[in-house]
Order: C-alpha cells, then structure tokens, then sequence
C-alpha cells in the first residue's frame, strides 16, 4: 500500500460510498490512516481489512480503487 491510494467504503445497500486517501502507513504495525472526502474524521484501518485483490469484492467491506472499479 503506497502514500494516495484511493479507498472506497461499501457499507451496503443504500448507503452511498465513501471515497478516501491513504495519508500515513503505521510505522510499527500493519494499518493505515484513510482521510475520507466528505469531511468526516480521518480513519485508522488495518491491512487487513482492505480489499486489494481484483475480481473478489463482498458486498461490505473497504477496497483500493483499482479492486472495486476492476469487478
């Protein structure tokens, strides 16, 4: 995961995206900080818990933006 990878939020059916940036990458453990686009608080998220890999997305869930728009 690299410094201005898009992340986009799913959090289900009629709910809209939510479309973010990785600003900082933990130096000790595997996270991320997301600062989100409609203004609400930057978030921390495990490796784990995004998406990257292409033609698998769930229904909920965070992906990079190259996962989401590939499926």
């Amino acid at each position: 995961m690299k410094l201005g990878t898009k992340i986009i939020g799913n959090y289900g059916a009629m709910i809209p995206l939510d479309f973010g940036e990785v600003v900082m990458i933990g130096n000790f453990s595997p996270e991320i900080k997301v600062k989100w686009e409609d203004g609400k608080k930057s978030t921390w998220l495990s490796l784990s818990e995004i998406n990257d890999a292409v033609g698998k997305l769930s229904p909920i869930g965070y992906y990079t933006e190259e996962a989401y728009y590939a499926a």
